[in-house]
């Protein structure tokens, strides 16, 4: 048992220190609005640097170029890219309209606790229109550059790296390692949006989190990964804009 939990204490104590300090500063953020409103480059910087200081506390250097962060294989980033946008994409739009048409119906009242406020605004696919969020351009660029990818750096580049020294990888899917370390830094992924932001539907990162880091083995890099991310939240952001007043 010693010889897992000793490579297990540093990305465990690094992903506990990253996110207590983020929830702090997101608590903070209720109370000081320099914070507030410079919060989510307050937690980049956190999840950003956080692998370089575990690994400068455990004697080592961490290599950011290898943790994933390039472009290379620039052509195998694209095509991976291109598959899941195409299959992902598609789908959460069509879920999407079917989980709010339900859950803002008549037939979804017993998820008024968590929902109703903001069924209080739902249009609907007939009262809504595709629109974009103000300031779009600044969105989508805060979306790729401040939170997806000092996340991908954390949970893809280094924690679930680090995991799979513990956990190596048991089978391959569709050209990618995946095992025990993909369902477990997913699993954090998922409880650090928790503890920052205590909301229940925050657990549902959980589920993009193993395509994040499906994409992850499958390129060695993390620009697939972080860009699919940062057009997840795009595209969210897009549709509660469209059809949520």
């Amino acid at each position: 048992m010693e010889g897992v939990q000793r490579p297990l204490r540093e990305p465990l104590l690094a992903f506990a220190a990253a996110t207590a300090l983020a929830a702090v500063l997101a608590l903070a953020g209720g109370a000081v609005p320099f914070v507030r409103d410079n919060l989510h480059a307050f937690i980049a910087v956190v999840f950003f640097y956080a692998p370089a200081v575990a690994a400068r506390t455990g004697g080592r250097r961490f290599d950011y170029h290898e943790a994933g962060l390039r472009l290379h294989p620039v052509a195998l980033n694209l095509k991976v890219l291109g598959v899941a946008s195409l299959v992902a994409f598609p789908a959460f739009i069509a879920g999407f309209f079917v989980f709010y048409g339900y859950a803002c119906g008549p037939s979804g009242t017993w998820l008024a606790p968590s929902f109703g406020r903001l069924c209080h605004h739902w249009q609907g696919w007939s009262g809504g229109s595709l629109r974009l969020p103000d300031r779009f351009a600044l969105t989508a660029l805060n979306q790729l550059v401040v939170v997806a990818i000092p996340e991908e750096i954390f949970f893809r580049g280094y924690l679930l790296v680090r995991l799979e020294r513990v956990w190596r990888p048991t089978r391959r899917l569709w050209g990618a390692p995946v095992g025990t370390a993909l369902l477990v830094s997913s699993a954090l992924f998922a409880l650090g949006h928790l503890v920052v932001v205590p909301n229940p539907q925050r657990l549902a990162v959980f589920f993009p989190a193993l395509v994040f880091g499906w994409m992850r083995g499958r390129t060695g890099s993390i620009a697939a990964g972080a860009t699919f991310h940062a057009l997840c939240n795009i595209v969210a952001d897009v549709m509660h804009t469209s059809f949520f007043f």
